[in-house]
């Protein structure tokens, strides 16, 4: 089979058509999903609403991590102690440090 234009140009074994063609309408679909995803992540800032995940740590939490980790805790078990991860701890405490060298 020769298909002279379109998504699909080119010759093809009735195998191959149906794969390529298969291919093709998965690609539109996915650049169909990207472009929504994108138009309502922009529709959001407009609004003012941030697109992600919330964060894990709230005010309480940060100072209870920072307090902790002045007492020379260690990360893991500040971690165990505030039920969130050590990449969360050690981020806070990164974090914070320019603001703790400035006062």
């Amino acid at each position: 089979m020769k298909v002279l234009e379109g998504i699909g140009a080119g010759e093809h074994t009735e195998r191959s058509f149906i794969l390529d063609l298969a291919l093709a309408l998965a690609e539109d679909r996915r650049r169909d999903i990207v472009k929504k995803t994108l138009n309502g992540l922009e529709a959001a800032r407009r609004q003012g609403e941030l697109g992600g995940r919330r964060p894990v740590v709230d005010d309480d939490k940060r100072a209870a991590i920072l307090d902790r980790h002045r007492r020379g805790e260690s990360i893991r078990t500040i971690a165990a102690g505030v039920k969130v991860s050590i990449g969360v701890v050690h981020k806070t405490i990164t974090e914070a440090r320019p603001l703790d060298q400035t006062t």
